[in-house]
C-alpha cells in the first residue's frame, strides 16, 4: 500500500525529531548539572537562598556605585568647566586686538579672569577673583563682565 520511500522518508522525519529532542535534552541536563553539581546538595530551596543572596549583594554594591557616582558629580562641578576668551582693542593708539581676557569658571561660576592691556609702551596683566559669575574684591571692566557673562552662557556638557 505505501511505497518504499514513503517508509524511508517517515523514519527519516523521525530520526530528525528525536535528534532535536535529544539536543533538547541535553541542554536541560547540562543546565541542571550547572544549577546541582553533584559534588553539593541538590535542594531547591537552597539554590534559591544561594540566588536570593548573591541577589542582594549586588543590589548592596549597586547602591554603593550610584553613591559614589554622585560624590563624583559633585566634585566634578569644582572643575574648570567654562571657558572663554575675547580679544579687544583698549587704546587707539595701537593697532589690532591684541589685548584679552580670558575666564576660567566652574558650573557654579567660580574662578578667575585674566586680563592682558596690549600697548606700545608694554602689556599689563591682571587677574581678579570670580565668585558665583560676580567680581570678588575688584571691579570688573567691561571686557572682563563680557567674557564672565558669555562663559556663563556656556552649556555644561
Amino acid at each position: 500500500m505505501y511505497s518504499d520511500w514513503v517508509l524511508t522518508a517517515l523514519g527519516g522525519i523521525i530520526f530528525i525529531w528525536l535528534g532535536f529532542l535529544s539536543f533538547f535534552v541535553w541542554k536541560q541536563n547540562d543546565f541542571l548539572g550547572n544549577l546541582f553539581p553533584k559534588s553539593g546538595e541538590r535542594d531547591i530551596r537552597k539554590k534559591f537562598e544561594e540566588t536570593v543572596k548573591i541577589i542582594s549583594q549586588f543590589k548592596g554594591d549597586l547602591g554603593d556605585l550610584k553613591n559614589k557616582l554622585s560624590e563624583i558629580e559633585q566634585a566634578g562641578l569644582k572643575y574648570i568647566q567654562r571657558v572663554e576668551l575675547i580679544r579687544f582693542n583698549p587704546y587707539e593708539d595701537t593697532g589690532g586686538d591684541q589685548s584679552f581676557a580670558v575666564t576660567f569658571l566652574d558650573n557654579k561660576g567660580n574662578g578667575f579672569v585674566i586680563t592682558s592691556l596690549h600697548s606700545r609702551s608694554g602689556t599689563r596683566v591682571f587677574a581678579k577673583e570670580v565668585t558665583n559669575g560676580r567680581s570678588g574684591k575688584y571691579e570688573f571692566s567691561k571686557e572682563e563682565e563680557e567674557v564672565v557673562r558669555k562663559a556663563l552662557r556656556l552649556r555644561s556638557g
